[in-house]
């Protein structure tokens, strides 16, 4: 795939965002479908990045030391750390949650206590009615005699 501007193509739009950032810009990514019914190519808006390009001098550089990536020191741009990673822990419920999402782990709950009730009912029932059935016999044989 050819990723060189044509002179035809839509130029890139830069534009501010609405986030604290505002020395750079957001660069649209597209991409190119075929419809292979149709036998077409049509351009397709994948989102956007925000990006910001620095361009010092090397006495800058020397003076001004950065880590790689997040690496310590972390500035000139300070990069926070990503969300949504998973973390190991012991704690299974810490993993329960991490590998889970908040929708399924509620339908998990419901049917555990769906499942939690009817056993506490059937328990309930398998030792009251005997208790309940031997009452009903023990006052119809002492009303009788």
């Amino acid at each position: 795939m050819n990723s060189m501007k044509k002179p035809e193509d839509k130029a890139f739009e830069f534009e501010n965002g609405e986030y604290e950032q505002t020395e750079g810009f957001w660069v649209p990514l597209r991409s190119k479908e075929k419809d292979k019914k149709k036998g077409t190519e049509k351009v397709v808006d994948n989102g956007h990045v925000f990006m910001r390009v620095d361009i010092t001098t090397m006495e800058f550089y020397e003076k001004n030391k950065i880590g790689s990536a997040r690496d310590d020191p972390n500035s000139e741009p300070h990069l926070n750390p990503p969300l949504g990673r998973l973390h190991f822990s012991m704690n299974p419920c810490d993993m329960y949650k991490q590998l889970i999402g908040p929708a399924m782990r509620a339908k998990i709950h419901k049917y555990c206590m769906i499942v939690f009730c009817t056993v506490i009912c059937a328990a309930i029932l398998y030792y009251l009615v005997p208790i309940i059935i031997g009452g009903l016999i023990t006052n119809w044989i002492s009303a009788g005699f």
